[in-house]
């Protein structure tokens, strides 16, 4: 039997990163639900969930006092705090009203991803991303692995095996250099869109028969790079 779908509970007011936390979440197959004030995320805790994240600068009041009402309560429901408020004080704070962790804005979706995983493993829920296929080519976010088919292991570094994992979960639509850094390097990263273009060269060089004449990771001219799907 296939493990359940765990529902992530996200507090967030800002609509740009809440948009692309909620696609990060359903690219693992999570599924969310969406609070924007202090008032609809008491509601929405009120319901069954496997983890909150939780921004504390809400319009309507401070994440922690949400945060620090469920402990009260007895709920032992992982959270993990997503703020800009990142001195030392904060932190300790936010930990000793009972948060699981605690990530600082602008942050590092992958990174946000796999503390998600990591906080629900220890939470003893199992996480069912499983391997992401786009027609022979595959990744396992568990394993970090990758190949094509069954025969052809791929060695890919750290950041080549994070965009071709994104690629392969939104395989069929276009990205601009600038999304691919944001998506994949993070809001801090400050290279170029130069960088995305080796990356995607050192990507063909090990996916492509003819690196030169690409057919699984195309270029949209004008817009940006498309991996194609399942009849890659």
């Amino acid at each position: 039997m296939s493990p359940r779908q765990l529902k992530i509970l996200l507090v967030e007011d800002d609509g740009r990163i809440r948009e692309e936390v909620v696609d990060a979440l359903h690219a693992l197959s999570f599924s969310v639900d969406v609070a924007a004030t202090l008032a609809d995320a008491r509601a929405a805790a009120q319901n069954d969930v496997d983890l909150i994240l939780l921004d504390l600068g809400l319009p309507d009041g401070d994440g922690l006092d949400l945060c620090r009402g469920l402990r009260r309560a007895g709920r032992g429901v992982p959270i993990i705090i997503l703020t800009a408020r990142d001195s030392p004080d904060q932190r300790v704070r936010g930990l000793d009203v009972g948060a699981d962790d605690y990530v600082v804005k602008p942050f590092h979706l992958p990174e946000l991803m796999a503390r998600v995983r990591t906080i629900l493993r220890r939470a003893g829920r199992t996480v069912g991303a499983g391997v992401v296929h786009a027609g022979e080519l595959w990744a396992d976010p568990e394993t970090r692995s990758a190949g094509l088919g069954d025969h052809k292991p791929l060695t890919l570094k750290p950041r080549e095996f994070e965009l071709l994992l994104f690629l392969l979960r939104n395989p069929g639509r276009p990205w601009t250099r600038a999304q691919l850094l944001d998506r994949v390097w993070g809001a801090r990263f400050d290279g170029d869109d130069r960088t995305v273009d080796i990356h995607v060269r050192r990507l063909r060089e090990k996916i492509e028969e003819e690196p030169a004449r690409p057919r699984r990771l195309i270029t949209e001219w004008g817009v940006g790079y498309r991996l194609e799907g399942e009849g890659a």
